[in-house]
């Protein structure tokens, strides 16, 4: 059997009462207090970041001083600077026990002469014989002071007794 449904349109509602008013009332007065609050945070984070953003301006002013540019005078200045620098940096005596300390003694030193801006150095030497000479150039290439050590220049001297060959041989120090 079916249940006769009893449909009243017309019937009063239940009123809510007044402590569920209240309670609303409440809960809206917190979330307003929360949105003002919210609200300063947001303003307090926005005063802190353009502070923070001052000071990291202003330390990276300090830190990137503009520089002026160098006169003709001072860039002069450190070019010749730099230039007796690289010449007193030369490893004179390494390169001189090695040039002079060749153990055979059928090699006469004549000269050298450097041009530091390059690390190199140019030997001028005189040998008994082109066999001599190849010795030599071969005990250079050999050093670990030296790499790239090259015959520029040889000379066989035939007017001269023994006709010793005259020879300039280019070498690279290697930079410590």
């Amino acid at each position: 059997m079916i249940q006769v449904l009893d449909i009243d349109f017309g019937r009063r509602r239940v009123r809510t009462g007044t402590s569920g008013l209240v309670l609303l009332c409440v809960a809206v007065l917190l979330l307003l207090a929360c949105g003002a609050r919210l609200w300063h945070a947001y303003a307090e984070n926005d005063r802190v970041q353009a502070q923070l953003d001052a000071a990291r301006h202003r330390t990276f002013a300090q830190r990137h001083a503009v520089t002026p540019a160098p006169t003709p005078a001072a860039r002069l200045a450190e070019k010749q600077s730099l230039s007796v620098l690289r010449e007193l940096t030369v490893p004179w005596q390494d390169l001189f026990s090695i040039v002079e300390d060749y153990p055979d003694h059928d090699v006469a030193l004549i000269g050298i002469d450097q041009n530091p801006a390059q690390s190199q150095i140019r030997i001028t030497a005189e040998a008994k014989n082109i066999d001599a000479m190849i010795a030599y150039l071969k005990y250079l290439q050999t050093s670990v002071l030296l790499r790239e050590a090259v015959l520029n220049d040889h000379l066989v001297e035939s007017n001269v007794p023994g006709k010793p060959v005259r020879f300039q041989v280019t070498a690279v120090w290697r930079k410590s």
